[in-house]
């Protein structure tokens, strides 16, 4: 079992180690997304906790589809983070057409050295998410695939689910976005992938704008665990 919960500051990532979570996605603008952190709170964040944090690496909210200077900003975060001594960094990218951008995918790797990697909901606008993850399924740096199952309703998105994690042999299925300590239990039972990312779910009256509730946080993964 893996339980993934969002940090946005020091204080957040504490919490989440408190409550007993396996490992920190650590963003900044949350209402955006979740965009790329500041130098100083991963390094500070990376050093206050035991546990692994794995970066946001998004220049912008705006696409998944970038500019050459966005590529290169991407790129050259990834080799800071690396050297502030993350766990792992997380990003994905599209083409115009709504496709993983596999050129630019593959240019990203190149820089990763030992960070465990996760392709993020980018792949929730992909125009095909089981062929997709099929993709990156061949990728050995790429440890995770975070998504929804696309948008919908969850009966529809938990078959979406079910099917990745039939496809993906290597990649573990990280289920994100929606999930609640509500219905928790019951997306568990259905497509059991063991691997699971909570955001505004452990947040104080789960608004974006407000700090991690340790209460919420420990009940979701005493529900889990």
């Amino acid at each position: 079992m893996l339980i993934e919960f969002i940090a946005v500051t020091v204080e957040d990532a504490k919490l989440i180690e408190k409550s007993g979570a396996d490992r920190i996605e650590l963003v900044s603008g949350l209402t955006e997304g979740g965009i790329t952190p500041s130098y100083g709170l991963i390094e500070r964040v990376v050093n206050s906790v035991s546990i692994p944090v794995n970066v946001m690496v998004r220049p912008h909210g705006q696409s998944f589809c970038y500019t050459e200077d966005d590529f290169s900003i991407m790129k050259n975060d990834i080799r800071i983070i690396q050297s502030l001594g993350a766990n792992g960094v997380v990003f994905g990218v599209l083409d115009k057409k709504g496709d993983v951008d596999f050129p630019r995918l593959e240019e990203l790797l190149t820089d990763i050295g030992p960070m465990e990697v996760t392709f993020h909901r980018a792949i929730d606008s992909s125009n095909n998410l089981i062929k997709a993850a099929q993709q990156l399924d061949q990728y050995k740096e790429i440890t995770t695939i975070l998504t929804s199952g696309g948008f919908g309703d969850w009966e529809t998105r938990l078959e979406t689910l079910k099917k990745m994690k039939e496809t993906c042999t290597s990649t573990d299925i990280l289920i994100g976005s929606g999930l609640t300590k509500e219905n928790i239990s019951q997306v568990h039972k259905q497509v059991a992938t063991n691997c699971y990312h909570f955001g505004t779910a452990i947040r104080k009256n789960h608004n974006t704008l407000e700090g991690v509730s340790l209460e919420k946080a420990t009940e979701i993964v005493h529900t889990l665990k």
